[in-house]
């Protein structure tokens, strides 16, 4: 785990992976910097226009200092425009890729069983984006006034430039204290407010159960004591950072204050002009006031490092598997080879050993009874999951060690819980690929749902989300089409004929035998073996505590044995 006190440093690490993100960085900074050197002008022509124009009454030195003025004024403007450009680019260009990755992180938590959704990720690379994008860097980058600020005031005076010191100490003194007193509570009620959310999300995807039921009180009120908890927790951090608040602007008029008078007394006694009161009160101003607007936003700082932590931890938690290579000597198909897997805080495997061949043209029957592992012998073949032990390779490759883009054409699955996305039913048979109606059609009617398709409202353009309307039925076929499309080399079913009728059952028969004469290696798990009766070309039964068997099915031969 990452922990809170590297978060500077990771930043450091991050930028040094990426020069085109530290070059915009240092832009910004230069202009920052010439910013400063530009509004620095202003306390100095002031001090000549007292002690110069005033006294000399010299009216043409007024009009040039005027204009030297404006000049300066515009330059800074024109430079704090640029710079805002700068950053709000690079804060697009990180949180698009940012927002890549985490999403792919997420994607890889969830098929490892967190409960971190992926909506979170997404909200702190929206929160990275807004801290990168407003004013707080600038505010850290305008703390180059702070140096040149006591410099020009130590020119002026010392005791200016010791004045300006204490309160720019004391103002950042104030800050650690800030930070070290309220970074866990920030964090802690974060964390909370991330559990709680996801808590309630989760139980209101069951609002059909929850309204039937009744239920929807009782779970307000048993998430509500959590949520307040967490909202405590950071309304307490809160309350100490607007202490924090008060005292830092009166430490600035202190200072200013404190100036005024030591100025004052030094004009008396001939050691500075009237001129240098104004000066250094400006001056000590530009000085103080970066750090303070720093403190200030204590809470965009504190926001953007959970954000920042959360994501890392995610992707370091949740990295994609290195790829290797196929093997040099392939079997053609799905070898499934010593595989085991433990339930995480389990003690006995679900699968322990077990070993399947699914060669080219043939479909291998998965059988067994609830909790043996059948579901999970599937995502491990797949890929989705890592093994505690032994691989599953498709022709020769690691399927679990293998960029995703490049394994998944090759592959159609259909999962017990069908799910389509957010598009047309075009779309979503032809995985949101380039378009490519006839081979969706060709797909759609190998799995037997081309008629039904077109007794939708709109044929293929019809919208297939999850708030379509579709029935279990019709996703459920569209989602085995879409297994189909593209004539896939390995076909992985889960319960495909679960809540269909007669007729789309046998459509699911005929779409598996099809897929078997293209070729394909078809792996299938089904509670109705009776379908699949004298059709399949091996059996795999899996048993309590990882048992498991490969027999031959009622059939003269095994096809492709």
């Amino acid at each position: 785990m990452i922990r809170a006190g590297t978060a500077a440093a990771e930043v450091a690490q991050a930028l040094a992976r990426a020069p085109a993100f530290s070059g915009v960085l240092a832009t910004a900074f230069g202009l920052s910097v010439a910013r400063q050197a530009c509004l620095l002008g202003m306390p100095l022509l002031t001090m000549h226009i007292f002690d110069g124009v005033i006294e000399g009454n010299n009216l043409d030195t007024l009009t040039v200092l005027a204009l030297a003025f404006f000049v300066a004024l515009v330059m800074g403007g024109v430079m704090r425009a640029m710079r805002a450009t700068l950053m709000a680019a690079l804060a697009e260009s990180l949180a698009r890729r940012l927002t890549i990755d985490a999403l792919e992180a997420a994607v890889r938590s969830a098929l490892a069983g967190s409960r971190r959704p992926g909506l979170a990720a997404l909200q702190d690379t929206s929160e990275l984006r807004r801290f990168l994008g407003g004013g707080t860097i600038a505010d850290l980058f305008d703390m180059t006034a702070t140096p040149i600020g006591l410099f020009v005031l130590y020119l002026l005076h010392p005791v200016y430039a010791v004045i300006a010191l204490s309160a720019c100490i004391a103002i950042g003194a104030l800050g650690v204290v800030l930070d070290r007193t309220t970074r866990g509570m920030m964090r802690s009620a974060s964390d909370r407010q991330v559990k709680t959310s996801a808590e309630l999300q989760g139980r209101l995807r069951q609002a059909d159960l929850l309204e039937g039921l009744g239920m929807l009180n009782a779970v307000v009120r048993r998430w509500e004591p959590a949520q307040a908890a967490a909202l405590a927790e950071g309304d307490e951090a809160q309350a100490r950072a607007r202490a924090v608040r008060g005292i830092t602007e009166y430490s600035s008029y202190i200072a200013q204050g404190t100036i005024v008078v030591a100025g004052v007394i030094l004009a008396t006694h001939h050691q500075v002009s009237p001129g240098s009161i104004i000066a250094a009160t400006m001056l000590a101003n530009s000085a103080t006031s970066p750090i303070a607007r720093v403190v200030l936003s204590w809470r965009d700082w504190a926001l953007a490092a959970l954000a920042w932590r959360r994501l890392q931890e995610l992707f370091t938690d949740h990295a994609a598997p290195e790829p290797v290579p196929p093997a040099a000597e392939a079997h053609p198909g799905l070898w499934i080879r010593d595989l085991s897997w433990t339930p995480p805080g389990a003690t006995r495997p679900v699968l322990d050993g077990t070993s399947v061949y699914c060669p080219p043209g043939s479909i291998t029957l998965v059988l067994g009874p609830n909790g043996t592992g059948k579901s999970t012998l599937l995502r491990l073949a797949l890929g989705l999951a890592a093994p505690d032990s032994g691989t599953a390779l498709l022709e020769g490759q690691d399927t679990h060690r293998v960029a995703r883009d490049a394994i998944g054409p090759r592959i159609g699955y259909l999962p017990q819980d069908v799910q389509l996305l957010d598009g047309s039913v075009l779309q979503n048979i032809g995985r949101f690929g380039p378009e490519d109606a006839e081979g969706v059609v060709a797909a759609a009617r190998m799995a037997g749902a081309h008629d039904m398709i077109g007794r939708l409202p709109q044929g293929y353009a019809t919208e297939a989300g999850p708030t379509a309307g579709l029935s279990m039925g019709q996703k459920r076929m569209i989602g085995l089409a879409r297994a189909l499309h593209g004539a896939p080399g390995l076909l992985v079913l889960d319960e495909p004929e679960a809540g269909l009728d007669q007729d789309g059952r046998q459509a699911v028969l005929a779409a598996v035998l099809a897929a078997r004469a293209a070729g394909a290696a078809c792996l299938i798990v089904s509670h109705d073996p009776g379908l699949w009766h004298g059709q399949v070309d091996q059996l795999l039964r899996l048993g309590a505590r990882g048992a498991w068997k490969t027999e031959a099915p009622d059939r003269p031969a095994m096809r492709g044995a």
